[in-house]
């Protein structure tokens, strides 16, 4: 039997539902899922317009709803990815209405209630934190975002939420690096789509969302050109001999390099889920962590730090800034200790050429001693409390060459008495 088509697939937040009636018919009813109300199936569009209207208008006059809508219905909302939108309209602005819909305006245009509300603002995310302190500062950026938006266009006067400190501290993840060796298990071990993502991972360093959407007409067969979708970034790298001999052996089934066996794009959801039963499959984790696929980033331009690229070299590859780019050199200094052994093996050398360079200059020092105090005639050498600091600033005993100094000073001091004596003999 074939299925009824369903119209105006393409319309957001329509809902389609179902209902058998009493004489066993089939029949359909729409209603706008968002703004909460059915729609007139025989005068579908017009209805959805008339709740698209009500869902965008002010729900309580001038209230905090209303600067959610000013922000929402901007042409800044609008250059947000579908993904940032979907999160904020999805369950970010319903929290926020539900929690602040009905406060007043007028709220943030007097200085001692705006601080009261941010003390208020505070004290809400550290109660959500208890449950989920991801969430919480999510929704904690999402009302900074709103206020920051209308007091940059002069809606209200005063933003008192300026910044916050955010209680999810578990973003670090600059450690979490896929090795050669589980790498390759995975390969061995993962399903043919799951193999292909990880190839293209580990040879561009690109994200999960652009691998997913990379479509065939960006590889040439000799550089793969990509769009972030985050950032909006051109990049554009040479294809390594894996990934051309890997691409180029692959069947062409859809328009995206990634597709299902029906050749669909992968959704979110969907690859998600089937990276992590590969991932699990192998244990792919680390002091309990368990990795990720966005982990294949870190792994990429921590290969490229051990290979000698610079900061900006990386930036050209990932995408990232030029500070995240140092970080990860950073720590990938930190935990290979190569560069901790390049510098110990530099000072052990140093120690060496000191020791040496001090033992030759306390030869020389002791050869200039002994001619000074074979000169006939001559006075001892003057500089017996210069060589001897010489030889304690060089760690030598100079206890030796201060005995010689004092024999050669006997010496001399009896050979100018003697000639006093034979002076006054021939006087007399």
């Amino acid at each position: 039997m074939r299925k009824a088509s369903r119209p105006f697939k393409e319309l957001k937040h329509l809902q389609r539902i179902p209902k058998t009636l009493a004489d066993g018919t089939l029949k359909y009813y729409y209603r706008h899922r968002k703004a909460g109300v059915m729609l007139d199936p025989d005068n579908l569009v017009e209805s959805y317009a008339a709740a698209e209207r009500k869902m965008r208008a002010p729900k309580s006059g001038d209230t905090f709803n209303q600067l959610i809508r000013n922000f929402e219905t901007s042409a800044d909302f609008d250059g947000l990815s579908q993904d940032t939108r979907d999160a904020y309209t999805g369950w970010k602005f319903k929290a926020l209405e539900k929690k602040y819909g009905t406060l007043p305006i007028e709220v943030f245009n007097d200085h001692d209630d705006a601080e009261r509300f941010a003390a208020d603002a505070l004290a809400w995310h550290q109660q959500l934190g208890k449950k989920s302190r991801r969430s919480a500062d999510n929704l904690m950026s999402a009302l900074c975002r709103v206020l920051s938006w209308n007091k940059e266009k002069k809606k209200i006067k005063h933003h008192p939420l300026p910044t916050f400190t955010r209680l999810y501290k578990g973003g670090q993840r600059e450690e979490l690096t896929w090795s050669d060796e589980l790498q390759d298990d995975f390969l061995q071990k993962a399903r043919a789509t799951m193999v292909t993502a990880m190839i293209i991972a580990r040879n561009t360093g690109q994200r999960a969302k652009d691998i997913r959407e990379y479509p065939w007409t960006k590889y040439d067969g000799e550089r793969v050109t990509v769009r972030q979708s985050k950032g909006k970034k051109w990049i554009t790298i040479p294809a390594t001999a894996e990934l051309r001999a890997h691409l180029d052996a692959l069947d062409r089934r859809g328009d995206t390099v990634l597709c299902t066996a029906g050749g669909k794009m992968f959704s979110k959801r969907w690859f998600n889920e089937c990276f992590r039963e590969d991932a699990d499959a192998v244990e792919a984790e680390i002091d309990g962590r368990k990795l990720n696929f966005h982990d294949m980033r870190g792994t990429v331009a921590t290969n490229l730090a051990a290979a000698g690229c610079t900061a900006f070299q990386i930036a050209s590859v990932i995408g990232w800034s030029l500070d995240k780019c140092q970080k990860i050199i950073d720590a990938y200094i930190a935990m290979s200790g190569e560069m901790a052994d390049a510098a110990f093996a530099k000072l052990e050398a140093h120690k060496v050429e000191r020791a040496r360079l001090a033992a030759l200059r306390t030869n020389e020092a002791v050869k200039t001693l002994a001619a000074n105090s074979n000169e006939p005639g001559g006075p001892p050498a003057p500089a017996k409390a210069v060589f001897s600091k010489l030889m304690v600033c060089h760690g030598r005993d100079s206890r030796p060459l201060e005995r010689t100094h004092r024999a050669q000073k006997c010496k001399l001091k009896c050979k100018l008495q003697t000639g006093r004596r034979r002076f006054e003999t021939s006087g007399d």
